[in-house]
């Protein structure tokens, strides 16, 4: 017995001596997603593991224990951009629709790459011994399928959209539609969702997991088939996920009821920042720009130079009318002859370095997850102009907690959005509420990436984290919502109705019979 509890305790032990071998995938076709997932791998790699990966972007800086895949070639978010005159407006079928094609488009683009091609041959060659996968894993579920060439290894989801239901599932966590909004950001402090959330939140969770049951996840199997010739279908390969990390932080999503094996290291990519390109802190310095500036991204999925040149040209004529300098970054260079004295562009530039500065008032932003979570680690309050997605869920929250306003992209009129953009940069209020999320943010015991690669080598060490698994996985559906237990009561409820039903007609002819035999005695 001392032996086994020692070997026990040596396998839960911190790791240190012999480096992991990783599997690394993530094909999301999302520049910024890939921001939040690459910085695990970096974090791995800082840690002394391996990592080979499948990405959509090379690495920024090559790394000897690093192995990468690259998928070539403009990825599908650049070749389909968002039609903004219209998301906004999308009803939930239309959403569910273009969710899921985008899903099944971007996932074939990466079957068809030399960079899949090129790792299954690396695979099959080299056959390398891996000690854990890591998957980014929602609306890229195939590539499950990868685990399966790779003999079937302890394997840690990953997911930049905040927290999916379909993450809950996963784990075997339970999902309250009245809790957490479907695909929304949470509540705040204990702030319950009003009547009409709960009412939307449930109409959005039998749509969509109506669609996810009994079209889309049938589709990953026929997928997963064709790909990896021989492997179980996705619900046999899901039992190897030991934990998923999730890009959520109580701080700004709110408190929620998770199962341990799911870990919330929301803001993996917000840190602290690195200096400044001369020619743009020489724009935003408190010697240039005395009154402050203001940042302006719509992130990596939504071009600021797709918006209708009415919308676009109604915002440059509210920065002409503040005294702060603009920063904005725009993909095109038919602005240029249009830029207020204080408004400068720029095709890129670094986010979370620019939040950092001292001197910045205001983050005009989309109201990405990302953004909303840098902005939110460097206490910036934003402007909100959100489009699609978890953007809107974000400036709803950002407004019930004080740290934004926003303005709806196709009715914002230059008074509009300059009316909302003083009071962001005039009011201390939205401020001193920012710097309280801040504050909490920043209140953890490691940084969410260290954590996020603790549990990667805790995965590893424990050969797939079975002491965190839910109970929940081995149960049937209608046992978990104890469907089962409901039918049993009915059925005893029944039966003892049915029971005393007979027992009271026995005994009315049973009265009945002895006043029929004294009346005739009679």
């Amino acid at each position: 017995m001392l032996l086994v509890a020692l070997a026990a305790l040596a396998a839960l032990a911190p790791s240190g001596a012999s480096p992991l071998n990783v599997m690394f995938v993530s094909t999301m076709s999302s520049p910024s997603h890939y921001i939040w997932v690459s910085s695990l791998a970096e974090e791995l790699l800082r840690r002394g593991h391996h990592v080979t990966e499948l990405v959509i972007k090379p690495p920024a800086t090559p790394h000897p224990n690093r192995t990468s895949f690259v998928i070539s070639g403009k990825i599908y978010a650049e070749t389909m951009p968002v039609d903004l005159e219209t998301v906004y407006e999308c009803n939930l079928f239309e959403e569910i629709q273009m969710l899921y094609e985008f899903s099944r488009d971007s996932t074939n683009i990466v079957f068809e790459s030399k960079a899949f091609a090129d790792l299954l041959k690396h695979l099959k060659q080299k056959k390398p011994d891996f000690d854990v996968f890591v998957l980014d894993f929602p609306m890229q579920e195939a590539f499950i399928g990868l685990n399966y060439v790779i003999g079937r290894k302890p394997m840690v989801a990953m997911t930049a959209y905040n927290l999916p239901v379909e993450v809950l599932t996963l784990m075997g966590s339970p999902y309250f539609p009245s809790l957490l909004p479907y695909s929304g950001v949470g509540a705040h402090g204990g702030d319950p969702l009003t009547f009409t959330e709960r009412l939307q939140s449930v109409y959005r969770w039998i749509g969509f997991t109506t669609y996810i049951d009994w079209v889309y996840r049938p589709d990953v199997d026929k997928m997963i088939a064709e790909n990896f010739p021989g492997a179980p279908p996705l619900a046999e390969l899901e039992k190897d996920v030991a934990i998923s990390l999730v890009n959520t932080n109580p701080a700004l999503h709110g408190a929620m009821p998770l199962v341990p094996s799911i870990v919330e290291v929301g803001g993996m990519q917000a840190r602290p920042p690195k200096p400044l390109p001369a020619d743009i802190l020489e724009w935003i310095n408190e010697k240039a720009a005395p009154h402050g500036f203001v940042f302006m991204s719509f992130g990596t999925n939504v071009r600021a130079a797709s918006l209708n040149k009415g919308s676009r040209d109604a915002i440059l004529r509210a920065f002409a009318r503040i005294k702060q300098r603009v920063l904005w970054k725009y993909e095109d260079d038919d602005i240029l002859d249009k830029l207020p004295p204080n408004v400068r562009v720029s095709k890129w530039l670094p986010q979370n370095d620019i939040l950092a500065h001292p001197n910045i008032r205001c983050f005009v932003s989309h109201n990405g997850g990302l953004s909303t979570q840098e902005a939110s680690y460097h206490g910036v309050p934003i402007l909100g102009m959100p489009f699609f997605a978890d953007q809107l869920g974000y400036a709803k929250k950002g407004e019930r907690i004080g740290i934004s306003r926003t303005v709806i992209y196709r009715t914002a009129t230059e008074e509009a959005f300059y009316e909302a953009l003083t009071d962001v940069i005039n009011n201390p209020k939205y401020r001193a509420n920012m710097k309280v999320v801040q504050n909490a943010v920043r209140d953890q015991k490691e940084t969410p990436v260290e954590r996020a690669a603790w549990y990667v080598e805790m995965v590893a060490r424990t050969g797939g984290a079975p002491h965190l698994r839910s109970p929940a996985l081995r149960l049937r559906w209608y046992e978990v919502w104890m469907l089962d237990i409901l039918a049993a009561a009915a059925l005893a409820v029944g039966l003892a109705l049915w029971l005393v039903r007979r027992l009271l007609g026995a005994l009315c002819s049973s009265g009945g019979a002895r006043r029929r035999t004294k009346a005739k005695a009679h």
